[in-house]
């Protein structure tokens, strides 16, 4: 009998061990290809779309040997579960790292964290609420979970957009502003200059 238990507790050990790898954080992570332009360029655009699009309190650092961009900023959460949502609402806190590369940039959004009067601490890709509470309350807790994410998944990916859009911009002028070079009116407007 002893041994049937054993073994019946280290099967559930080494279930439970492979469910929480499976667990990680909820980040968004991907790379946008920008073509012809430097590091530097890439740097000093990204830096110029953080100021237009980021809180103004995003704490920002530049690692140059790296190419690193790297901060903390944060989204505000208005939750659309209606039982206690004055004490679900509030931001949610999230580090960004932007890496040049020779062919564009990476990001890497992540660690996400709930910060309100009641919190939902770190995001993580688990389906419901993954932190010990009261049996009773898990329903509510798994409900705002779902919508804390859902509404992540509607707020990020736009922003994520917003940075891409004005790349593909970027570029797009950076390859009209050669061609144009190529034209014989910039050529004979640049001759008679000299």
């Amino acid at each position: 009998m002893r041994k049937i238990i054993f073994s019946l507790w280290v099967a559930l050990v080494a279930s439970l061990s492979v469910m929480a790898q499976k667990v990680e954080l909820f980040n968004y992570t991907g790379e946008v290809s920008v073509g012809e332009l430097n590091k530097q360029q890439i740097v000093q655009y990204v830096l110029d779309w953080q100021r237009k699009h980021l809180p103004k309190d995003a704490i920002l650092k530049y690692n140059e040997h790296t190419s690193e961009l790297t901060g903390t900023a944060f989204v505000w959460y208005d939750s659309k579960i209606h039982a206690a949502n004055d004490l679900t609402k509030g931001y949610i806190v999230y580090d960004f790292k932007i890496v040049a590369t020779d062919k564009g940039f990476q990001y890497k959004l992540t660690n996400f964290r709930h910060e309100a009067k009641i919190k939902f601490h770190t995001l993580t890709t688990a389906h419901s609420f993954p932190y010990k509470i009261n049996v009773v309350e898990k329903p509510w807790y798994d409900m705002v979970w779902k919508d804390i994410k859902r509404q992540l998944d509607d707020q990020m990916p736009k922003m994520i957009n917003t940075l891409k859009d004005a790349t593909e911009k970027l570029v797009y002028s950076a390859v009209l502003d050669e061609k144009s070079r190529e034209t014989s009116v910039y050529q004979i407007v640049n001759a008679s200059a000299k």
